[in-house]
C-alpha cells in the first residue's frame, strides 16, 4: 500500500476514534443530565413499619441526585416485582398495580416529551412539578416549601445574612409545630434545608412540620405570637421573626392567585422596643484605651477592635470583621457599610495615630486580599461568613463584659457601644445632628433621631430648662 494511503488511513482512524470517544462522552453526559424514574421500595430501616412493610415510592434520579415521592402503598419485599411493577398479596392488588403502572407511564412520557427543558432544572423543581402535575400536590403552597424558594433567591443574590435571619424565623415556627405535636421543642436545629447551587429542599425529618400557607391564619398567628413571647428572651426577637415570616407569606400571596388576600400577619402587632443606647464617657473610653492586657489575649484584641470602631465614627462590628488589607492605603481606611451597601454607603476615613498603630500591628505581611483582623478564618465559605461573624460578636461582647468589670465600668458594653458613644460625644460637643447622621451612615436625620430619640430629647429639654430657669435665679 502506498505511503500516502497509509497516512490517510491512519488519520481517518484517529478521527473516527476521537469521534467515537466524543460520542460516548456525550452519551454519558446526556445520561447524567437525563431525568430517570422508577417504582421501588424505600427499604431504609427507618421507613419499615411494625408489620415489616416498606413504602412504595416513585424514585426520581436527576443530576446524580435522587428524590422520592410516596405512593401511599406499603408492602413487604416479596410482594412487589420491580420489573413488571406488579403488586401482589395485598387488598386490591390488581387495581393498585394498574394505578402504579399508569402513574409511571404518564410521568415517564411527560419527562421524555419535555427532556430538553427538564435537563436544565434542579431536582427540587422537577420533584415539585411532578407532584403538582400528577399527584395534585401543591407543595409550593406550604410555608416551609415556599420559604425554601425565598431563601434560595436571597442566597443567589449573595444576601447570606438575610438567609440566616429568615431561616431562624422558620426554625422557630417548626419548634412551635413540635410543641403542638407534643414533641421536644428545645432541640437545636442546624438547618431546615439541604442547600446546593441548584436550590434549597426541605429535609425529610422536618417535612412533617410543614403546613399549608392557608392554615397559617389569624388565629394560628396569634397563638404563635404568644408562643414567641414565652420563648424569646429578647422581646425584639418576636417582632423580627414575625416580620420575616410575613415577608415570606407576602411573597407567596403575590405569587399564587389562590392566596390573594391571605395576609394573616398584617393585623398582628410586630413593634419593637428601641434599645436604650449604652454610652461611655470620655474618661471611660480612656480607661479602656490605657488598660494593659497581655499581647495576643482575647481582651487585647477586643480592646483594639473597640478602639478601631470608635475611631472610625462608630464603625459596625460586621464591617470590622470583613475588613481587608486592600482597604487601607497607608493613610485612609475605605469601606462600604455592609448593612446599607444597597444604598451605596461608602466611607473613606483618615486614620488617627492610634488606629495606624492598631492596623500596623495586624498587617504583619498579609496580602491585600486577606482579612485585616483575625476574626473570620480565610478559608470560610462566603455563605458561612455571617454565621461566623455572629459567633465572633458574642465572643466580643463576652470579653468586653470582662474588661468593663475589671475596669469598674458598670455598663453592659457590646458591639454597639462604640457607635453609641461616638454619637453621644458628638451631640455633647454640639455637632450638627445632620453631620452625625451622615457619619453613622443613616439615610436620613429622622433615622438618627428615632434611634437616639431619648438621648436627643433629654439634651433638648435640659438645654431649654436651663435657659428658662436661669432667668429666674436671683444672684446671691
Amino acid at each position: 500500500m502506498p505511503l500516502i494511503i497509509q497516512k490517510t488511513a491512519f488519520f481517518v482512524y484517529i478521527y473516527i476514534s476521537k469521534y467515537n470517544r466524543n460520542q460516548k462522552k456525550h452519551a454519558k453526559s446526556t445520561q447524567i443530565l437525563m431525568a430517570k424514574i422508577k417504582i421501588t421500595l424505600d427499604t431504609r430501616s427507618s421507613s419499615q413499619d411494625k408489620d415489616g412493610k416498606y413504602p412504595l415510592v416513585l424514585r426520581i434520579g436527576h443530576k446524580s441526585k435522587t428524590r422520592d415521592i410516596g405512593l401511599n402503598i406499603h408492602v413487604k419485599e416479596d410482594q412487589f416485582n420491580s420489573d413488571s411493577k406488579e403488586i401482589r398479596g395485598i387488598q386490591n392488588s390488581v387495581r393498585q398495580s394498574k394505578r402504579v403502572q399508569k402513574i409511571f407511564s404518564e410521568i415517564d412520557l411527560w419527562i421524555d416529551e419535555n427532556k430538553a427543558q427538564i435537563k436544565l432544572w434542579p431536582i427540587t423543581k422537577l420533584k415539585n412539578e411532578i407532584e403538582r402535575r400528577f399527584f395534585k400536590k401543591q407543595s409550593e403552597l406550604n410555608v416551609l416549601q415556599h420559604g425554601a424558594k425565598v431563601l434560595y433567591r436571597f442566597h443567589s443574590e449573595g444576601r447570606y445574612s438575610t438567609v440566616y435571619t429568615y431561616e431562624d424565623a422558620l426554625k422557630i415556627l417548626v419548634k412551635y409545630q413540635m410543641k403542638c405535636a407534643k414533641k421536644n421543642d428545645q432541640v437545636v436545629i442546624k438547618s431546615l434545608f439541604d442547600k446546593d447551587k441548584d436550590g434549597f429542599s426541605l429535609k425529610d425529618e422536618y417535612a412533617c412540620y410543614d403546613m399549608p400557607i392557608k392554615a397559617f391564619n389569624v388565629e394560628f398567628a396569634k397563638d404563635f405570637k404568644a408562643y414567641l413571647g414565652q420563648r424569646m428572651k429578647a422581646k425584639n426577637s418576636v417582632g423580627i421573626h414575625l416580620r420575616n415570616l410575613q415577608s415570606i407569606l407576602s411573597d407567596a400571596e403575590k405569587t399564587y392567585d389562590e392566596l390573594k388576600g391571605h395576609k394573616p400577619l398584617e393585623g398582628i402587632k410586630k413593634t419593637s422596643t428601641p434599645n436604650v443606647p449604652i454610652v461611655l464617657t470620655p474618661d471611660e473610653v480612656n480607661k479602656i484605651r490605657e488598660a494593659s492586657f497581655e499581647e495576643g489575649s482575647s481582651r487585647f484584641h477586643v480592646r483594639n477592635y473597640f478602639l478601631f470602631m470608635f475611631n472610625n465614627m462608630g464603625m459596625n462590628f460586621y464591617d470590622v470583621a470583613l475588613a481587608k488589607v486592600a482597604q487601607f492605603d497607608g493613610e485612609r481606611f475605605s469601606y462600604n457599610r455592609k448593612k446599607t451597601e444597597r444604598q451605596g454607603d461608602y466611607f473613606s476615613i483618615k486614620q488617627n495615630d492610634e488606629n495606624l498603630e492598631i492596623i500596623n500591628y495586624y498587617l504583619d505581611g498579609k496580602k491585600k486580599n486577606q482579612y485585616l483582623f483575625p476574626l473570620i478564618p480565610e478559608d470560610t465559605p462566603e455563605p458561612r461568613v455571617f454565621r461566623v461573624k455572629r459567633d465572633r460578636a458574642k465572643w466580643f461582647n463576652t470579653n468586653m463584659k470582662k474588661i468593663a468589670k475589671e475596669l469598674e465600668i458598670d455598663k453592659n458594653i457590646t458591639t454597639y457601644t462604640a457607635r453609641d458613644t461616638w454619637t453621644n460625644i458628638g451631640l455633647e460637643m454640639g455637632i450638627d445632628i445632620r453631620k452625625i447622621s451622615s457619619g453613622l451612615g443613616h439615610s436620613s436625620v429622622e433615622i438618627t433621631e428615632k434611634h437616639y430619640s431619648q438621648m436627643i430629647q433629654e439634651k433638648i429639654l435640659d438645654e431649654i430648662n436651663e435657659r428658662i430657669t436661669s432667668k429666674l435665679v436671683s444672684p446671691i
